[in-house]
């Protein structure tokens, strides 16, 4: 098996399975529906508990100093391939349980399920579910330009480092 054939698999979502985020500190980023990313793993490994499973290692509540409280939720992720179960992929996610709004504190009864979401969106990533997001290559319309890929010739580095150092 080559050892990215699981990863060109899922690689690129499908237009339809994202959104652009309009708001907050990740405005202008694009968002993957979790359940493409739940149909992904159908598709390559079977269905969820046969195909591919999790299990929750632990969910905790943090507090804030502000009041509020961190759901996090840790699981390992399985997928089968040739009768055999993969070794743990580890994911955490994490959620707002009680949340400051603008009419005071806020609880989320889907605090847990969100951040258990989160985290297997966590795992999943290291097996290249909707890694052309992650990498800035598509945007759910076309690919982006590549970036410039910059590596340092032997001594660069140093020469570099000694500018700065002299500059200041």
């Amino acid at each position: 098996m080559s050892n990215l054939k699981i990863w060109n698999e899922v690689k690129q979502p499908p237009s339809d399975a994202l959104k652009a985020i309009g708001g907050g500190r990740l405005k202008g980023m694009t968002d993957i529906k979790p359940q493409w990313r739940f149909k992904a793993m159908t598709e390559l490994f079977g269905p969820c508990g046969t195909g591919w499973k999790y299990e929750v290692v632990t969910m905790r509540e943090i507090p804030c100093s502000t009041g509020e409280v961190m759901a996090l939720v840790d699981i390992n992720l399985f997928f089968k391939e040739d009768d055999k179960w993969s070794d743990a992929i580890p994911g955490t996610g994490g959620s707002m349980l009680v949340a400051q709004e603008s009419k005071g504190l806020h609880v989320s009864d889907e605090a847990f399920k969100m951040a258990t979401t989160d985290a297997l969106s966590t795992a999943m990533k290291y097996l290249g579910v909707a890694a052309d997001i992650y990498m800035g290559m598509w945007d759910g319309s076309k690919y982006k330009e590549p970036q410039q890929d910059h590596r340092f010739k032997p001594g660069e580095k140093d020469e570099i480092y000694t500018q700065v150092r002299q500059a200041l």
